[in-house]
């Protein structure tokens, strides 16, 4: 287990509450918690946010105005949401304001009733940046010449490539549409005024400073479009894993409902590349935050509840969407489809929203797994989403009547050629191709059976 997550009751323990009060501060987005096997984990880094800036008395937040305070508006797009407060000592945000438009506010920060104390607003924030957990992050640090991640957004103002987020220092003339990443080359962030020096771009402002996941990323500009590109684990794997599930997507999926991910050459290195899925008036929302948008109700399970939540914001077909998923990802053994890596994309304008493509799947086809196990036939793997167990997730699915059974001719065949493309990888073929040619008969019987 990731040993940054602690269960519900040892985060009581630190924080001396019961763990019913963990799991309502972590809906609340006061704390920062994933839904791992149907129980909630907790970042521990959150709770002892919490526990530091909290008073002896009465757990509330302390407010300062103390002189390495600096006050941001944060924006969307162009619109003003509410004033913050960010402290550069402690490089973390000390003070959320009163919301200015609700709206627009990040959704499931803010609580149900509209309200967010600045540990939960900071963990939103550094949630859209790159985790602890980032391979090479030390490096990446060492080259800015900053201590640690939330540092690098704030010398981006938070501009991002994944939402339209960003502060506008106070008093600042910055408009959205002269420093945004999506109609901007990166690093126009440049005219910054104010007394917060970290924000001038002198270093660079990029969008891998705000680029979420623990492989190491990179976004550039390739005709005129923002593509993405990421790196792998020990074998390399995962870049060729995201070319398999392109493959899988491109014969059961629609066009819009995946990301493209394909295979290049980067000075000898292979990495896979992909193009953002958002336009620039689009923020994907991840699904840790959309499953805080409505009460729990006891007789709903994690599933029924997600759903219930994408209703509420009026996506149409989330639970089908649900269910492609939970399909695709069966049959390739995805191990990481966590709340981070899936959601819905909402447009900030009109506030329509939808299911966000299937994208971040390369943690799949056993990756992660010792060469020695995989000849000893150990497959098994746990899903993450809404059970731990595939085969109880799978029941989750109402209706696999959008794909056919020879969809799937050929695949297994079509993924090793792929694979094979990685020397690295050659001793772990075998193997690999027996399980995903087990997977898929057994998808095609539920789907005959279904």
């Amino acid at each position: 287990m990731d040993t940054n997550l602690i269960s519900t009751a040892e985060a009581a323990d630190l924080l001396g509450v019961t763990p019913q009060r963990i799991t309502q501060l972590i809906r609340n987005g006061q704390l920062d918690g994933t839904m791992i096997g149907g129980r909630w984990l907790v970042d521990r880094a959150s709770v002892e946010a919490r526990r530091s800036t909290t008073s002896s008395r009465g757990g509330r937040p302390r407010i300062g105005t103390a002189r390495d305070d600096v006050a941001f508006v944060l924006m969307n797009r162009g619109h003003e949401v509410c004033q913050v407060v960010y402290n550069c000592r402690r490089r973390g945000f000390t003070h959320v304001g009163k919301l200015l438009d609700r709206d627009r506010a990040p959704l499931g920060v803010f609580g149900q009733r509209g309200v967010s104390d600045a540990v939960a607003f900071d963990m939103w924030w550094k949630g859209r940046g790159i985790p602890a957990t980032r391979s090479g992050l030390q490096q990446i640090l060492d080259a800015a010449g900053v201590f640690v991640p939330e540092e690098l957004a704030m010398r981006n103002l938070g501009l991002s490539l994944s939402d339209q987020y960003w502060v506008c220092p106070e008093g600042s003339q910055l408009v959205w549409d002269d420093i945004n990443f999506f109609n901007n080359d990166f690093g126009r962030v440049s005219d910054v005024t104010g007394p917060y020096s970290p924000v001038s771009t002198a270093v660079g402002a990029h969008p891998d400073n705000t680029s979420d996941g623990n492989l190491s990323k990179h976004w550039v500009m390739q005709g005129g479009k923002r593509v993405l590109l990421k790196g792998g684990g020990t074998n390399n794997q995962e870049p060729y894993n995201e070319a398999v599930a392109t493959a899988l997507h491109q014969r059961m999926l629609k066009a819009d409902e995946y990301v493209r991910y394909r295979l290049v050459d980067d000075a000898g290195t292979i990495l896979c590349a992909c193009e953002d899925f958002l336009t620039d008036e689009e923020e994907f929302v991840p699904a840790i935050y959309v499953d805080r948008l409505v009460p729990e109700q006891n007789h709903l399970n994690h599933y029924q509840h997600y759903v219930k939540c994408c209703e509420s914001l009026g996506v149409e077909d989330a639970a089908l969407a649900l269910w492609k998923m939970i399909v695709c990802d069966d049959i390739i053994a995805n191990s990481d489809r966590h709340y981070r890596n899936f959601g819905i994309v909402r447009n900030v304008e009109t506030l329509a929203c939808r299911p966000a493509p299937i994208f971040d799947s390369g943690s799949c086809l056993w990756a992660d797994v010792p060469l020695a196990s995989l000849k000893r036939g150990e497959f098994s793997f746990q899903s993450k989403q809404f059970d731990p167990n595939p085969a109880r997730q799978l029941l989750l699915v109402g209706d696999m009547g959008w794909f056919e059974p020879r969809d799937l001719d050929g695949f297994d065949g079509e993924a090793i050629e792929i694979l094979a493309r990685n020397p690295l990888l050659t001793e772990r073929l075998p193997s690999i191709r027996r399980s995903l040619e087990r997977r898929i008969a057994r998808i095609v019987d539920v789907r005959e059976w279904n």
